[in-house]
């Protein structure tokens, strides 16, 4: 856990930490519950870096063909009048 805090930190992460500080700045000056909320969502996605995907991150799995499909297309041709 100390290790996924730590390290890591990319671009999207130091924007969303940004994005923290300033809502926690707007929650403070002006009392607003929901900047509180979004200061607090924002914060913990930069620390633990989690986004919309979850802990895993937005990646996808390559998955590699087993086999070849052989299927024969048949095209139709469409006319213009």
């Amino acid at each position: 856990m100390k290790d996924r805090i730590l390290t890591g930190w990319h671009a999207q992460r130091w924007l969303r930490l940004v994005f923290a500080v300033v809502f926690l700045a707007a929650g403070i000056t002006r009392q607003e519950p929901v900047a509180w909320f979004a200061a607090i969502f924002f914060g913990i996605q930069a620390v633990f870096d989690v986004g919309c995907c979850g802990s895993v991150g937005c990646t996808s799995s390559r998955i590699e063909p087993t086999g070849t499909l052989d299927v024969e297309v048949n095209y139709e041709e469409i006319k213009d009048r």
